[in-house]
């Protein structure tokens, strides 16, 4: 019997294991790639542009995922991203030792290496109903360990990054990236099961868009969607350009880096905790704005004070913030979504969260060249008060689809 419930978990738990080491791979990346591409250029804005290669192709995998996964199945998709992930950051590093990395090189691997990343993150997500009903645990633990090996990843990975780059530099840093990608891969093609060919060849073209129309066809969901991609997109320059150039001219180390994105972590891990022992109890806009609040006192700090500790304060602060918004969404939409269409409108919130937020950090390079750090975390502080008052006042018409598809509890607790 022991051997028999071994059995059974071991798929779902090996796949959550493989999300959260390939997870932690490309938080040591998010810290390494924009410290090498600024001790390469010295520029901001090439930062910027370099980081923007590498979310134009998460968006665009984000967005077609759903169907590569229904076409050639989870297990495929989820270890040749790892396997990409692993084969482009191998190519940074040796062709770096070489002398032959060019800034050009440098983002078509960056691009290369993130173009699977999107259908590798949801591919094994898209398994996990089918491993709890094998596994017989609720699909609710499966998701909360989910999260919780993504949020120790998420810590562990800036500071793995800064160490390493105080050590032996950004270039060979990007080693560790490779070898959590390769060991990922491994788990993900021995344990995560196969699935039966399907009779469908794919979806239909017009999948994409079926998503697209009810994320945007329905009140609450578009309100939520909409501020989950302002907070993404405001934090993808931050990490990106902003605080990067920050710690560089103020005369930090990479280790600096490290620890403020792992206060920022472990923020957002508080967050999701505090969420879901009393989000039920709570409408989402108090949610909302509770959130919105912490990320501008969090972000006014960074623009008044330089101290580490006033660093580190304003980054957890900037983490407790986050940390609610990501699983109210989820949650919201996943009740919301009929079950006919949930990949397809989940895929589609995926890619839209991300869409903007290439276009926030090549604006916030320029932003950061020509005015400095300071005023632009200011005006990041000012779009979340914007952000807040735009939620206190707006009121959001329930679609009349949306209406019929959610039972009357599930409505009015949402509110």
């Amino acid at each position: 019997m022991n051997t028999g419930w071994r059995c059974r978990r071991a798929p779902v738990y090996a796949a959550i294991a493989a999300g959260g080491i390939s997870l932690l791979g490309n938080a040591v990346a998010s810290v390494a790639l924009p410290w090498l591409v600024l001790g390469m250029t010295g520029s901001a804005v090439w930062t910027g542009v370099a980081a923007a290669a590498g979310m134009l192709p998460l968006v665009a995998g984000a967005l077609f995922g759903s169907r590569l996964i229904d076409r050639i199945g989870s297990r495929r998709v989820a270890v040749a991203a790892d396997l990409v992930s692993a084969g482009s950051m191998t190519a940074i590093v040796l062709l770096y030792g070489y002398g032959a990395l060019s800034l050009t090189t440098l983002m078509a691997m960056i691009a290369l290496g993130a173009l699977f990343d999107g259908p590798g993150m949801a591919a094994s997500a898209a398994r996990y109903p089918e491993l709890a009903r094998l596994a017989r645990l609720p699909l609710e633990r499966v998701t909360t360990l989910d999260e919780l090996a993504d949020g120790v990843a998420t810590i562990a990975g800036p500071v793995a990054a800064g160490l390493g780059m105080a050590l032996v530099g950004p270039e060979l840093t990007l080693w560790m990236t490779a070898g959590c990608s390769l060991l990922a891969a491994a788990i993900n093609a021995c344990c995560l099961p196969g699935r039966r060919a399907s009779a469908r060849r794919g979806l239909p073209p017009s999948a994409v868009l079926t998503g697209i129309r009810f994320l945007f066809g329905e009140g609450q969901l578009r309100a939520l969607l909409l501020i989950d991609m302002v907070v993404v997109s405001l934090f993808g320059a931050l990490d990106a350009v902003v605080m990067p150039v920050f710690l560089r001219e103020s005369g930090r180390s990479a280790a600096d880096l490290g620890g403020f994105l792992a206060m920022a972590s472990g923020g957002a891990i508080a967050g999701a905790l505090a969420y879901a022992r009393t989000g039920h109890r709570l409408a989402w806009r108090q949610v909302v704005l509770a959130c919105l609040a912490l990320e501008t006192l969090a972000f006014a700090l960074m623009a008044l004070q330089d101290r580490t500790l006033v660093l580190l304060l304003a980054g957890a602060l900037a983490g407790l913030g986050a940390g609610p918004l990501s699983p109210l969404f989820s949650t919201c939409l996943l009740r919301r979504t009929p079950v006919a269409i949930r990949g397809q409108v989940l895929g589609a919130a995926n890619a839209v969260a991300l869409v903007a937020t290439p276009l926030a950090v090549l604006m916030a390079g320029a932003a950061v060249g020509a005015a400095g750090t300071r005023p632009v975390m200011a005006g990041q502080a000012v779009l979340f008060a914007l952000l807040g008052v735009l939620v206190a006042i707006y009121r959001p018409r329930e679609s009349r689809a949306a209406a019929g598809q959610s039972h009357s509890p599930t409505r009015e607790r949402s509110r």
